[in-house]
């Protein structure tokens, strides 16, 4: 892409622009903003000290200089920005990028931002406006390997400007990173500064670097003393004479900067820094990872289609290729469903059931949209309060098409984070979705501890994959954050990763933890309660949840295969977190309906029991403790079909007795706290019994009306395949409040 540096002249968009051309992107134009008639000012957004020395810095570079004066007002101070006034500073940086993009045709802007949210929803949000990519390297890099690189990569830079314990105007100043490294590690240390100065410690200017084809050279400068507290002194240099000079050849010296793969790896080392069970050492998960897991699989013959050892060692390491075709069953049935909305005493609301037909994916998307904007309007809450939608669509080739209804509709700031997967839905019912909401305000409720935060990071970085579409990485509701749907993206190229399930499983993963981080300091992938891991053939199952387990076994995890993901991924995990997971309880119970079927059922829940989720599989008769995929002999298939056929409304309404049974199990119910509960419910599409759905539906609908201890949401939704070939319904419940 034609990307144009918004410099200030320092080390981190020197930096982040070198990252940009290790991507294969072009540098064509630099950016800067600067005070009218002061030495520097002080802006929430930009460095201004040094920008004296901005034009010998394009001239270094060769490129032509873009600049605009910004009186550093900040009219919104807040965590997020809205373009209200027009003489906010951010509204300056609008104007530049927008000059820039219509004279150099950019298509893209490099921000050296690291750590602050408030400079990167601010460049973003202008970014976005102007239909800019923002490319962000730096994001959320460890700080002291962050410096390291600068200084390996020979960026020669000085320190401008000191604000911070332990750096002095008189000692500091002038001072390259190189000399001033081993100083700020320990300031750092003894009194929290930020190694890269990301706080506003100090402020740097670069002299040189592999980007420069001439090197600035300083004649002579003016320490101004602008604050002469005892504690804390803050000074910063004016450059009064500045001038060029040519490189040596010598001085173009070989550098090595990471690029996106380099990023991810540690994937294939025995460092999983932050993604591993904190409980293992690395010599420990390297061994799990190499270590003899034994014959999985027997060596019965199975069906055709499952030709193949299902869990083997071997099928880990196989290309897509390799792995067995499957044949996936769509329903034939028109789903019965209904939309509705139920509520509990705290403000959280369930949406469910909600279709969206017609000819085409368009007019299913619009559909849906129609439909969930007359349930909200009819319940008195705006698209605003939804905090996570689960699409289920017929199509996924067609996600463009649905995004772009999707974004017309919620179209606003912090929009909730998403889920998206294909599944085996009928004819003309295009997309299925499912929403939560949280609307706050209620006489009950203390505001702060249902204190609403977002996360929608739209740079590209090495940290996480950037949400450029219609919804947000997370959004937290107190204790309770969810998660959009994540898939092996590579942070840096937005490219799946290859190698197969096992690299997918270990990237998304890393995407889980760092976002969990992100949300919450203290927060890790452990946090997760439940989750639900698609993926698109039955046998990944076995490695991602081999993937899951030996970083977590704190959450219990459903396994559903799908048609197909986003960008042809082989996985994508759904997963929702509470800060005090592991305080949780847990346990594993089961029963048997006429003999017939048997009931296994994992729960979660906290000591205040205003929390709990529960995953239960209905089956056939096999076990159903473990995901393997058994080996499935012609007699016993037979066996499950006609067991399958059945089923009747019955069994449905004693199984569905028994999960809000141990959904609700310690909690008292009064008329003013009745709860609320969501149910989601995957069936394995069936050709001999394809009114398997309906009867469910037909079933929980009955169900709901007659329970008077709850208020039940539910969807039901198709799927290829469970978690084993004995499960042909699984059960997703949760309780919150």
């Amino acid at each position: 892409m034609r990307v144009v540096g918004l410099i200030s002249g320092g080390k981190d968009s020197t930096f982040n622009m070198m990252n940009c051309q290790a991507e294969g992107h072009q540098i064509v134009a630099l950016a800067n903003l600067h005070p009218a008639d002061k030495d520097e000012l002080d802006s929430y957004m930009y460095q201004t000290v040094g920008h004296m020395g901005i034009e010998k810095f394009a001239e270094a570079m060769e490129l032509p200089l873009y600049r605009k004066t910004t009186s550093g007002k900040t009219a919104q101070k807040g965590k997020n920005y809205e373009p209200l006034d027009s003489d906010d500073e951010v509204e300056d940086l609008y104007e530049l990028l927008k000059e820039v993009k219509e004279k150099e045709n950019v298509e893209a802007v490099a921000i050296g931002a690291i750590f602050s949210d408030y400079q990167r929803v601010r460049s973003e949000n202008v970014c976005s406006r102007l239909k800019l990519q923002a490319f962000t390297y730096l994001w959320r890099r460890d700080q002291a390997e962050l410096l390291q690189e600068m200084i390996d990569c020979h960026i020669d830079a000085i320190i401008i400007k000191v604000a911070s314990l332990g750096l002095t105007p008189e000692r500091h100043l002038g001072k390259s990173i190189r000399d001033m490294q081993v100083h700020l590690v320990k300031m750092h240390e003894k009194y929290g500064l930020n190694i890269c100065g990301e706080g506003g410690e100090y402020e740097t200017f670069t002299l040189d670097c592999p980007l420069f084809k001439k090197k600035i050279v300083i004649d002579d400068d003016q320490v101004v003393i602008s604050s002469s507290d005892p504690v804390c002194t803050v000074g910063y240099i004016n450059f009064t004479k500045i001038h060029l000079e040519p490189k040596l050849p010598s001085e173009f010296g070989n550098y090595v900067i990471k690029s996106s793969l380099d990023f991810i790896s540690e994937l294939n080392s025995s460092s999983y820094s932050d993604l591993s069970d904190p409980d293992l050492t690395d010599t420990e998960l390297e061994f799990i990872e190499k270590g003899n897991f034994g014959k999985l699989c027997s060596s019965k013959s199975l069906p055709e289609t499952f030709s193949k050892s299902l869990c083997s060692e071997e099928m880990r390491h196989c290309s897509i290729e390799d792995i067995p075709e499957v044949k996936f069953e769509y329903e034939t049935e028109k789903l019965q469903n209904e939309a509705h909305l139920v509520s509990n005493s705290k403000g959280w609301h369930w949406i469910s059931s909600i279709h969206g037909e017609g000819k085409t994916t368009y007019d299913g998307i619009n559909d849906a949209m129609r439909r969930l904007d007359e349930i909200i309007q009819q319940n008195s809450i705006r698209l605003q309060d939804l905090c996570y939608i689960t699409l289920y669509v017929r199509n996924i080739d067609d996600y463009e098409v649905l995004n772009d209804v999707y974004s017309a509709k919620l179209n606003f700031q912090n929009p909730p984070p998403r889920v998206c997967v294909e599944t085996c839905l009928p004819e003309k019912c295009h997309v299925i979705m499912e929403a939560v909401a949280f609307k706050s305000g209620l006489n009950n409720v203390n505001e702060a501890d249902y204190k609403r935060q977002s996360m929608h990071v739209q740079g590209i970085s090495h940290w996480s994959p950037a949400n450029i579409g219609p919804y947000s990485q997370s959004t937290s509701i107190g204790e309770i954050t969810y998660i959009s749907g994540q898939i092996g993206l590579i942070p840096g190229n937005m490219k799946i990763i290859n190698g197969g399930i096992k690299n997918e499983c270990k990237l998304t993963l890393r995407h889980i933890n760092r976002i969990a981080k992100a949300m919450n300091s203290k927060g890790q992938l452990r946090d997760v309660v439940q989750g639900v891991c698609f993926l698109t053939h039955p046998n990944y199952i076995s490695e991602a949840r081999r993937q899951w387990e030996r970083r977590s076994a704190n959450a219990i995890m459903d396994y559903i295969v799908v048609p197909a993901l986003p960008r042809k991924s082989l996985v994508e995990w759904q997963v929702w977190i509470h800060n005090y997971n592991n305080k949780f309880e847990y346990e594993e119970t089961g029963c048997s309906i006429n003999n017939q079927y048997v009931l296994s059922l994992r729960r979660r829940w906290n000591y205040e029991n205003n929390c709990a989720a529960v995953i239960c599989y209905v089956s056939t008769g096999q076990t159903t403790s473990s995901t393997k995929l058994t080996d499935m002999m012609e007699e016993w298939k037979q066996h499950h079909e006609e067991l399958t056929k059945k089923l009747s409304q019955s069994h449905v309404l004693e199984v569905m007795k028994y999960v809000l049974n141990k959904i609700m199990q310690g909690y008292s119910v009064n008329n003013e706290n009745i709860p609320g509960i969501h149910f989601r419910i995957f069936y394995q599409v069936t050709p001999s019994f394809p009114s398997l759905g309906n009867l469910i539906i037909s079933s929980l609908t009955l169900f709901k009306e007659s329970t008077k201890t709850a208020r039940i949401a539910f969807t039901v939704i198709p799927a290829c395949f469970l978690h084993n070939f004995g499960t042909f319904i699984s059960i997703c419940g949760v309780r919150h409040e």
